[in-house]
């Protein structure tokens, strides 16, 4: 598989997951050509794109590499150049996604939660089941097991087995009496 850069960054695709690269597509009017929560010019639009797409870019080379904390260093720097208020823009979800991806590979439960806690309130993440995944993975570690159970579910009617093989079996065992039995 080639690099997470390539597989994100290249594409008008979503990205979820790093090392298992899973993806959900954007729309394209919120990519780079409008925006309907933003009255800024689409030039102005693409230009931000751009330049989150970039520091995207450097944060997954760097979390690939397992270097998280120099990755959350370019998740944030893309963070502070999404316009106020972040959660309008489609990019602040694939921003926030990395960080609290990269916070939860770091074992800082706490802030991963409250990251993909926030990608939820952006365009399109709330689709994810990848931030469902990694989100109901905070907050299991964290105790908040209800909470956790929830995501988890929801993170598995979406995408199934295939988005756990890789994971703990203890994420998929905490909803084994919610899935079907054959």
């Amino acid at each position: 598989m080639s690099n997470l850069y390539d597989e994100y960054i290249g594409t008008q695709l979503y990205p979820i997951a790093s090392t298992q690269v899973l993806y959900l597509h954007m729309s394209r009017s919120h990519d780079d050509t409008t925006n309907d929560n933003c009255s800024e010019p689409s030039s102005e639009i693409s230009g931000l794109t751009r330049q989150v797409r970039r520091l995207c870019a450097d944060g997954y080379r760097l979390y690939d590499s397992a270097e998280y904390r120099l990755a959350l260093r370019s998740f944030y720097q893309a963070w502070l150049i999404i316009p106020k208020p972040q959660t309008q823009h489609i990019e602040a979800g694939w921003v926030l996604t990395a960080i609290g991806d990269s916070y939860f590979r770091l074992g800082q439960y706490e802030q991963g939660a409250e990251s993909l806690q926030s990608a939820l309130c952006c365009p399109t993440a709330e689709q994810s089941p990848f931030v469902q995944l990694r989100l109901g993975q905070c907050l299991w570690q964290i105790g908040r097991h209800a909470e956790a159970r929830k995501c988890l579910f929801h993170a598995y009617q979406s995408q199934g087995e295939n988005l756990f093989a890789t994971e703990l079996e203890c994420y998929r065992k905490a909803i084994e009496d919610l899935l079907p039995h054959d």
